[in-house]
């Protein structure tokens, strides 16, 4: 699982990012957090995932590229919005990983970003 430096959060999540992070990683996911990640496959902008599911042993979560933690379903899709509306007013595309500047092939611990 991958973290982007620069985590887009809602107002629930901003004050214990770490923490969250931390239990997240550990297995200890939360009931109502969800993740905003980052899709391998193309054709896929961003996908939604509560954050319990990655309490099944058989999740891919080693893939994971998250870009986004929020507390509920309608703040996450909200984040979605301003995400995608971000990078669209800013390259008239919707090459999220490209604005984001992730690299999926060269991806270390954590994911860097400006």
């Amino acid at each position: 699982m991958f973290w982007y430096k620069h985590l887009y959060l809602d107002r629930k999540c901003m004050r214990h990012t770490n923490r969250l992070k931390y239990k997240i990683e550990h297995g200890a996911a939360h009931k109502g957090i969800y993740l905003i990640h980052l899709p391998n496959h193309a054709g896929a902008v961003l996908e939604l995932i509560p954050s319990i599911l990655l309490q099944q042993s058989r999740y891919p979560r080693e893939q994971l590229c998250i870009i986004g933690m929020a507390g509920d379903r309608a703040s996450a899709l909200e984040l979605i919005r301003q995400i995608v509306d971000e990078v669209y007013r800013e390259q008239h595309n919707f090459d999220i990983a490209f604005y984001l500047q992730i690299d999926r092939k060269n991806t270390s611990d954590e994911v860097t970003g400006l």
